[in-house]
Order: structure tokens, then C-alpha cells, then sequence
């Protein structure tokens, strides 16, 4: 009776299993089909040849994969023609995998349209108003080999061997292996080698890097949390933000950049055209403080919930055992004072502009200094090593906004939100997508991967918040189908 009673559990559950795949594609076919009709997508097509596979039917199919993580079009051209799900939602077509490529190369910006429109109907609907949008970057490791590259020293080399004298056989060993290969290399004339070194160089002048990745002339030399990795490697710098409520991401940028300095207004700029609407706070990291991001977030009337490097240090607990650290020196606003470890007051001495900041503007450099405590002070020698102890600080109109916000209690509640929020993607992307071995090459190929990706978690998302927050599905799809018409 018990074994009647398991074998009845396991077939209930696959039941249900099978029940919430449906579910799951219908609501996909349900988005795409919105989707097409929100943003008024048409393809127009020649009447000579071969007739075309339906672009919605593509897009359905390369989308499903990507929920089920396949991104080889190989194995997504074997589901089109024997997974009765897949010949499902695509409606019967069986496109080989050569057809899949040339459909993901040059549709794939669509599903920038569906993840903005899996964005409206979730604010439509209710489940959040993307008030609290936090942003993160994360490395996108380049689809290229590190023994792929060439260096800016052989690139030299080369040309003094093509148009000056010819290299002699110890310069020829110092030469990296690519080097050298490309020097053997018969199928190309002198003149034609020449033309590829002068481009090659042309590239890394333009980039300011001193090595090229061959596979990827857009990828940039970046460094990487990864353990064990020492040095840097070609990748792409992926900048993501996303809502603190629902967990969707509004946005997602590729960027060459390798730090996030500079990043917001791009990004912000991506995730107002896909809500549709303006987030009320932004939230990140303390890298992100530069005038150029504040000044923008302050432009558009968006609250910017960025720390101080001290700032940040406080709130994570990660404060420097010595005790003489700018940290442990209290700053009093109305007195504009600082007060030492030893209860004495360091006074402004004076106030100086400084260097312009890039794509920003001048900060005002404040120095504070106290003579004649440091002179007969007992922690003399411990505190400083000059003639006494200067504090320096650097500030603008709109930084010192951001830095009173953070020091508030309710601008820490906000910003802890941040961390639960973004930083779980990118394990996501890296680990269960394995975005880092798709064979894709490109700055602008890699970002419609990216939205490739995003959208297709972000419907799964959105499925699992109808789910946890008990909406009726068939209910929603219904609303979708009305928000797709207006």
C-alpha cells in the first residue's frame, strides 16, 4: 500500500511538473505575442525564393531555449524537430541550426523589446513600481583564447621586419607564439601582412591597451575575482540594474570599460527606455562616485544612494585596525571641524579647487590641520610623520548631498537593499547560463546576448511572482493580452 501510495506521489508530482512547464511556455508565447503587437514589430520579406520561417515562431523558439539555458543552436535545432514543447510554442517549424545562427545574429535586439515589455506588464499588473533600482558590474570573460593575443611590442617588431630589415633569428624566439605564426604564415602576401599589422596597431592606439585579443578585437584586458586568476584577461564589462522589489532586471549594458566609474548615465539611460518610467532612488556601490553620475542622477531628479569609501567601511563593519585612520576622525557639520582620536579639533586651514574630474566637473579640496595640539601631542610620531596631521577632503554641491543621505538611517535601510539584490545575477549568468563559452564575438553581439539572457530570466521571474504572490495565470495573460493592445 505504501509503494501504490508513492508511485501515485511521483505520478501527482510529474503532473504538476508538466502542468507548470505548460504554464511556463504559455506565458512565453503569450509575451512574445505582446511584444510583437506593443512595439508594432513587422518584418518585411522578399517574395523571391524560398519562403522565410515566421520571425515571432523564431524568436518563440531561440527564447525558449534560452529559459531552458541551451544556447547551442545545434541542440536547439534538434528539440525544433523532436521535444513536442519546443515544436509547440514555435508552431511546427524545424529550422536547421545554421538558420538559428542567422536568426540570433541579426533579430536578437527583439528580446531588448521583450524584456522592456516583461518590465511594463509586471508594473501594469502590479507586482512592483520599480521605485529602487540597483546597479552592479560584473566581468563577461571574451570568447578568446589567452594564448590568442598580440602584443603591441611584436606588432613592432613585425613591421621592422616587413618595411625595415629583416629580424634575426634570436628577435624571431623573443616573438610570442602568435607572432610567429603570423610571420610564417604563406597564404598572405608581405603587403597584405603589413595592412593587418598597421590595423592591429590602429586598434590598440585606439583602445590604449598594449595587448589585442584576435578572436575579439572589442574585448578589453580586465581584471577578474576569479580564484587563482593573477593576471588580467580579455572580457567585457557587463553593468546591470536592477529593481529591489521584484528582482527583474531593468536593464543591462556591455561596456569595454574595465571599471564601473563613468557607467550610470548609459545605463540609466537603457533602463528609462524600458520601464517606460522614472525609478525615484538608485542605488550602488562606492565606485560609482563620480560627479559624472551624481550630476546626472541629480539632473533627472533621481535620488543617488551611493557611500563614501568611510561610509561604506562603517556600514560593513570593515573598519582598519589603526586607530589613527581617517575613520575614527569625527566630522562636525556645523562646526566644520574635525575631531581627532585624541578629543582635539583639526580646523579648516583652507580650500583649494581641484583637478577636473572626467565627464564631471571640480570638487573643492578642503585641508584641516591643528599645529599646535599635533605638536605637544602624545601619539606623536603614531598619528603622522610630518610636522603634524592634515585631513583632506574633497567636496561638491552634489556629493555632499549623497554623503548627508547615506549618513542617515533610513539611507543605510535603503542602500542594505542593494546587496540582496544584485549581487546573486551574476553568479546566475556565469554558472547556469555559462555565458562566458558562448561563441559569440563582439561588443554589439554581446549585448544582444545579454539581452537574450536577461529576458529569458526575467520571464521566469515574472512567472515566479504570479506564482508567490497567488495571481490567477490564465487571468494575466488575459491583462497581458489588453496592456499589448493599448
Amino acid at each position: 500500500m505504501i509503494w501504490n501510495n508513492n508511485i501515485l506521489s511521483d505520478k501527482s508530482r510529474e503532473i504538476d511538473e508538466m502542468e507548470e512547464e505548460f504554464q511556463l511556455m504559455y506565458l512565453a508565447s503569450t509575451i512574445v505575442d505582446g511584444t510583437f503587437n506593443f512595439f508594432k514589430i513587422e518584418r518585411k520579406t522578399s517574395k523571391v525564393g524560398k519562403p522565410s520561417f515566421n520571425l515571432k515562431d523564431m524568436i518563440k523558439l531561440i527564447f525558449y531555449g534560452y529559459m531552458n539555458k541551451i544556447t547551442s543552436t545545434v541542440e536547439l535545432a534538434y528539440n525544433a524537430k523532436y521535444n513536442h514543447l519546443y515544436n509547440w510554442i514555435s508552431h511546427g517549424i524545424e529550422p536547421s541550426d545554421r538558420t538559428i545562427r542567422d536568426y540570433c545574429k541579426y533579430f536578437q535586439p527583439i528580446y531588448q523589446l521583450i524584456m522592456s515589455f516583461i518590465l511594463i506588464v509586471a508594473n501594469r499588473i502590479g507586482l512592483t513600481d520599480f521605485e529602487h533600482i540597483a546597479i552592479d558590474g560584473t566581468i563577461k570573460g571574451a570568447y578568446n583564447s589567452p594564448f590568442n593575443i598580440i602584443k603591441e611590442k611584436d606588432i613592432s617588431l613585425l613591421i621592422k621586419h616587413y618595411m625595415v630589415e629583416e629580424l634575426s633569428k634570436e628577435e624571431i624566439k623573443k616573438l610570442r607564439r602568435t607572432a610567429r605564426k603570423f610571420l610564417e604564415d604563406k597564404s598572405k602576401s608581405d603587403e597584405e601582412k603589413v595592412d593587418i599589422l598597421f590595423y592591429w596597431r590602429h586598434l590598440l592606439d585606439y583602445s590604449g591597451q598594449v595587448s589585442l585579443a584576435l578572436n575579439d578585437y572589442d574585448a578589453r584586458l580586465m581584471k577578474t575575482k576569479d580564484n587563482g586568476q593573477k593576471y588580467p584577461k580579455f572580457s567585457f564589462n557587463i553593468q546591470l540594474g536592477t529593481d529591489t522589489k521584484s528582482k527583474l532586471i531593468c536593464g543591462v549594458n556591455a561596456v569595454q570599460n574595465p571599471t564601473d566609474h563613468y557607467q550610470i548615465p548609459a545605463l540609466m539611460n537603457q533602463i528609462l527606455v524600458n520601464l517606460q518610467i522614472k525609478p525615484q532612488k538608485i542605488s550602488a556601490d562606492t565606485i560609482y562616485s563620480t560627479l559624472a553620475n551624481l550630476n546626472y542622477l541629480d539632473s533627472l531628479g533621481v535620488t543617488a544612494l551611493i557611500p563614501t569609501k568611510q561610509q561604506n567601511r562603517e556600514n560593513s563593519g570593515n573598519l582598519p585596525d589603526n586607530p589613527f585612520a581617517i575613520d575614527y576622525f569625527v566630522f562636525e557639520e556645523y562646526k566644520n571641524v574635525f575631531i581627532c582620536p585624541n578629543n582635539e579639533e583639526l580646523t579648516l586651514d583652507g580650500a583649494y579647487r581641484a583637478p577636473q574630474e572626467k565627464g564631471g566637473g571640480n570638487k573643492i579640496k578642503l585641508v584641516y590641520s591643528n599645529y599646535q595640539a599635533c605638536k605637544n601631542c602624545k601619539y606623536k610620531g603614531t598619528c603622522y610623520t610630518t610636522n603634524h596631521r592634515t585631513i583632506t577632503r574633497y567636496v561638491h554641491e552634489v556629493t555632499y548631498k549623497v554623503e548627508r543621505l547615506m549618513s542617515t538611517k533610513d539611507g543605510i535601510k535603503d542602500y542594505k537593499l542593494r546587496s540582496k539584490t544584485v549581487e546573486a545575477h551574476n553568479g546566475t549568468f556565469k554558472r547556469i547560463y555559462h555565458y562566458d563559452y558562448i561563441p559569440i564575438i563582439g561588443l554589439k553581439r554581446v549585448q544582444n546576448l545579454m539581452f537574450t539572457i536577461v529576458a529569458s530570466y526575467n520571464l521566469i521571474r515574472l512567472f515566479n511572482l504570479i506564482k508567490e504572490n497567488k495571481m490567477d495565470l490564465y487571468s494575466i495573460i488575459s491583462a497581458i493580452q489588453f496592456i499589448s493592445q493599448t
